[in-house]
């Protein structure tokens, strides 16, 4: 049987009537009712995890200079219940019941943080023999970082680091040298400047202008002045004493066992010479020691004629040059014997020419000094301050190289020192220490009665000064140089050199000038050469005790003498001449 069809059509709206129509289905004549359908719960479920990864941890490591810098942020979020949050719905099919909401919430502990920040200091010295390797250079710019933190609508904090940034790391080995430090130029601010910011307010609305803004820094004061580096305190005014060396002092003994010796060699071929005295005398104003010579022969007295000779006394090497011949006869005895200068008279005459000089370029006292030198075999060591030399500033006419070279050392208050074994000429100054300065310098060599074999002292009277003025000549300057801590009132000469090109070398010349003024005590002192008393050498500060007197005072002429008696015994001493202030 095949299903009818039932069309229904309503025209009008349905109207709450009961139905006249009554369908009926089935073989069932008994009407009933349709079951009633059970409640039916639909319900919904669902979690929410936040926040799942309990700890997040951030480590980051800075490198800074020569400074370990560790840097550690550390953040702890940490909730001890899961956060939860549950939802439940209740209702009936076409009409709602129950509507039901839970929402747990927990963050247990709160919020962590936790900062560390360990500074810890990790330069590495390496110390090795004359090597020290050291950063320098670096550049340490000032640096301000703001991060602000908000914790809530409302709180608000702001962490401010300050931070040097940009350092130029480089590694240099360098050697430290130990001794007598050279003046310089010191320059500070007066008003210390330091990195800072400026700071622009824009506190009104922009406006278009022409032109430009223009901002004026005024420049630091800047004060530059002559002395010894190292620090912030002013160094002396006068020429520094030499305050790092050990004093030559002999042990004191009861008894002194000497066993002197003399030699003489010819440099040539080393050839023995023997010789039966010898005194060897050197002084501030010679540019080389005089020398005189006894022969024990004829044959040692040719052999020896026109030769660089080596004479040793005592283990002390004296280079000389055997010059002038003299002859003495008598019946049935004669005597050999020749005047002799140090080796640095090759450079002057008869063995070098007299020539003529002027800088053709501007220079410095040491390239001048070299330039007298240049292909002679010798070697310059300058001890003086050097300084500029304009061109044509300075010429010398008809003068030897050592004649030269010592012209150039008086002009600006300096002394020659040879060393005749190396063939090296140092350019000192005449007066190392200041007579008036000489108590708190300490001395090259000390002197006590024990060694002392003869002590005769004399005064001379000279007018005393405390100021000078010095110049040059064209290209020079002019300065008046005084004494420091005194008025600067008792005028000496005027001083007048083509040498004086600059402050520096106009102070030099006046410190030696004011030196040589004043009443002076002059000590003539007769010691030993022993091993550990070597030759007393002029420009040492020599420190005397003998009897109650006690002083220092500076060598200004040495003088060695060394014989053999006719029964073969040896004498050996040295003499020296001290000046000091009175």
């Amino acid at each position: 049987m095949a299903n009818p069809l039932v069309v229904f059509s309503f025209t009008s709206y349905a109207e709450e009537k009961s139905p006249p129509i009554t369908f009926k289905f089935g073989v069932d004549s008994t009407p009933t009712e349709p079951p009633e359908n059970p409640n039916k719960e639909v319900g919904s479920y669902f979690l929410v995890d936040w926040l799942s990864f309990p700890t997040t941890e951030n480590a980051v490591h800075f490198d800074w200079t020569s400074i370990d810098i560790f840097l550690s942020n550390e953040l702890a979020y940490k909730s001890i219940n899961i956060t939860e949050a549950s939802v439940a719905v209740s209702w009936l099919l076409n009409n709602y019941e129950q509507t039901v909401a839970i929402t747990n919430w927990s963050i247990g502990e709160g919020l962590l943080n936790s900062i560390e920040v360990p500074f810890k200091n990790k330069m590495l010295r390496v110390h090795k023999e004359q090597d020290l390797s050291w950063l320098n250079n670096l550049d340490i710019e000032h640096n301000t970082l703001l991060i602000p933190w908000k914790t809530g609508p409302i709180n608000e904090s702001s962490w401010q680091f300050d931070w040097r940034v940009n350092p130029e790391l480089k590694q240099k080995d360098f050697v430290i040298y130990y001794g007598q430090t050279d003046k310089e130029y010191i320059c500070y601010w007066r008003n210390h400047p330091f990195k800072g910011y400026v700071k622009l307010d824009f506190n009104a609305p922009y406006q278009a202008r022409t032109g430009s803004i223009k901002m004026r820094f005024n420049a630091p004061d800047k004060v530059c002045y002559w002395g010894l580096p190292g620090g912030l305190v002013r160094g002396d005014d006068d020429i520094p004493t030499i305050d790092r060396k050990i004093p030559i002092e002999p042990q004191i003994r009861k008894t002194y066992i000497m066993q002197p010796t003399i030699n003489c060699v010819r440099l040539s071929d080393d050839v023995k010479i023997l010789i039966s005295s010898i005194n060897y005398s050197v002084s501030r104003s010679q540019f080389s020691a005089s020398c005189s010579l006894k022969f024990c022969s004829r044959i040692d007295f040719e052999r020896a004629l026109g030769q660089e000779l080596k004479i040793s006394v005592n283990g002390y090497d004296f280079y000389v040059i055997c010059e002038q011949p003299s002859t003495a006869n008598r019946f049935a005895n004669s005597s050999y014997s020749a005047s002799c200068r140090g080796r640095f008279a090759l450079l002057s005459a008869p063995y070098a020419r007299a020539t003529n000089y002027a800088n053709p370029t501007a220079k410095t006292l040491a390239g001048i000094m070299s330039d007298i030198l240049v292909n002679t075999g010798w070697s310059l060591d300058n001890k003086m301050i050097d300084y500029p030399i304009p061109t044509g500033a300075f010429t010398y006419t008809d003068l030897t190289p050592a004649a030269a070279l010592l012209s150039v050392a008086k002009s600006v208050g300096a002394m020659l020192d040879i060393d005749n074994a190396n063939k090296t000429v140092s350019v000192i100054p005449a007066w190392p220490v200041m007579p008036w300065d000489t108590e708190n310098a300490i001395c090259d060599v000390i002197l006590n009665d024990s060694i002392i074999l003869e002590h005769n002292t004399s005064q001379t009277i000279n007018q005393a000064h405390n100021a000078v003025f010095v110049r040059g000549e064209q290209q020079g300057v002019a300065c008046k140089i005084k004494r420091a801590g005194t008025l600067g009132d008792q005028f000496a000469g005027d001083v007048v050199d083509s040498l004086i090109t600059d402050n520096q070398a106009a102070r030099q010349r006046g410190s030696y000038e004011l030196a040589n003024s004043g009443n002076k005590q002059q000590s003539t002192i007769r010691t030993k050469l022993l091993n550990d008393l070597p030759p007393i050498r002029p420009g040492m500060l020599v420190g005397v005790t003998y009897g109650s007197s006690t002083y220092k005072a500076t060598c200004d002429n040495m003088d060695i003498s060394a014989s053999i008696s006719d029964s073969g015994a040896i004498t050996v001493s040295q003499t020296i001449k001290v000046i000091s202030n009175v």
